[in-house]
């Protein structure tokens, strides 16, 4: 018993259509685009944009592996310096950018030496970026 396998059907795509399809579509993009006229407007200069574009660099604490913390790359006698020293540079009303405090510890550092200068810069009203270093990677000082 034979089977009869049926025809397929072929289905033709005109390719060469196509091609004038694309062709007239980009011409038809190019003649719209031409009528969007551009304006002459030139931006005034500011010197105030000029502030607004750079951001004030964060102020800087580093806690070494010996323990020592550095406030701006000066040695400090502990937490409670550094906090007078940050409330000094920060005003109540201060905006959020000069609250930033970048805390960067040592990794070898146990909580007892940077737990008491998170509370610090706390209290102080910092807005805290906590940075880790890698062990002995230093940094703060010169």
């Amino acid at each position: 018993m034979k089977h009869h396998r049926r025809r397929r059907t072929r289905f033709i795509i005109p390719v060469v259509s196509m091609g004038d399809i694309a062709f007239l579509l980009i011409i038809f993009f190019m003649m719209c685009s031409h009528f969007a006229k551009e304006r002459k407007i030139t931006p005034a200069e500011s010197d105030y944009i000029d502030e607004l574009k750079r951001p004030r660099p964060p102020t800087i604490v580093v806690v070494e592996a010996d323990g020592t913390i550095y406030f701006q790359g000066a040695p400090t006698s502990g937490a409670d310096e550094v906090e007078s020293l940050v409330s000094q540079i920060i005003a109540d009303d201060a905006p959020p950018d000069r609250r930033r405090v970048q805390l960067s510890v040592d990794a070898s550092v146990g909580p007892e030496v940077y737990k008491p200068l998170l509370e610090a810069l706390g209290r102080a009203g910092a807005t805290i970026e906590f940075v880790g270093q890698p062990r002995g990677a230093g940094g703060g000082g010169p």
